[in-house]
This record gives C-alpha cells, structure tokens and sequence, in this order.
C-alpha cells in the first residue's frame, strides 16, 4: 500500500513554526517577518505556495518567500486588468446541483445571484430580509423625538 500524496500545504515549513501564539507570517513586527522569510527561504514548497497565493490573491501575509508588499504587485501583474473578482459559471458552483435556497425558494435565473465571494444567494430571501429591516426600522422611534430636542 502507498502512501497518499501529500499536497505542498503538508510539506510546508511553516506548519513546523506557526504556534497559536506566535505567527511570523502574518505578523506586522519587522523581526517575526524577518524570521517568516528565512523559513521560507529554506522550504521546499516555495514556488507552490508563491503561486497559490497569486493565483487566490492572498490580501496579507508572506507567503512563497516575498513580502506582503511585493506579493501585491505580483498579484496586480498577473491580475493585469483583469476584475478582482471573476464570476464563478453556475455548472462550476459546489452548489450547483442545489434546486432550491434554505427557505425553499427556487434557484432560477431571475431569483439567483452571486455575492462578491461567489456564494449563490436567494432574490427573494435577501428582498424578504429588507422588508423584515425596513419595518423594524419605521417601528423605531426617532432619536430626536426621544432626546427632547435642544431647548429641553
């Protein structure tokens, strides 16, 4: 029996370092980023987690051996006009297959959209949750009414 193949998140060096407590690589302390790149300066998985993070456009963090600032521009130049988020294609959604929302609604063009994280959301669920804000909101009484205005 072999073995499973082990992904470049197993062989990371990181995973040997980071503690609860102590994280060097998504630390904002010029020493802990000192320390975060020369663990990856002697990884064997540099290049996989530098592509990762280009590929995900990881926001902050070392990652792949370059600092958070010259991990931005190589993200900006592989991005390269194109928008930050692509829209996910429904057939390649892990939810795909799902006909209707949590409330039962269905999923058809015109009651389905994707959030700026690519989640699936429900038209008439979010349409419901505004109504439900909007008359709590006119339930409320006003703020001035409550303070007595400035001469009181």
């Amino acid at each position: 029996m072999t073995a499973p193949a082990r992904s470049w998140r197993d062989r990371a060096l990181c995973r040997q370092v980071v503690t609860a407590g102590y994280d060097p690589f998504f630390s904002d302390d010029a020493q802990d980023q000192d320390d975060a790149l020369a663990v990856c300066s002697v990884c064997p998985v540099q290049g996989a987690c530098l592509t990762y993070a280009i590929r995900t456009a990881q926001p902050y963090g070392i990652w792949g051996g370059r600092p958070q600032a010259q991990l931005q521009r190589l993200i900006a130049r592989d991005r390269a006009g194109r928008p930050r988020h692509a829209p996910i294609a429904a057939a390649e959604h892990h939810n795909a297959g799902k006909t209707r929302c949590r409330r039962g609604h269905a999923f058809d063009a015109a009651n389905t959209y994707y959030d700026a994280a690519g989640k699936r959301r429900c038209r008439a669920c979010l349409r419901a949750a505004w109504h439900r804000w909007k008359a709590e909101r006119q339930q409320q009484p006003h703020r001035a009414q409550e303070g007595g205005g400035l001469d009181g």
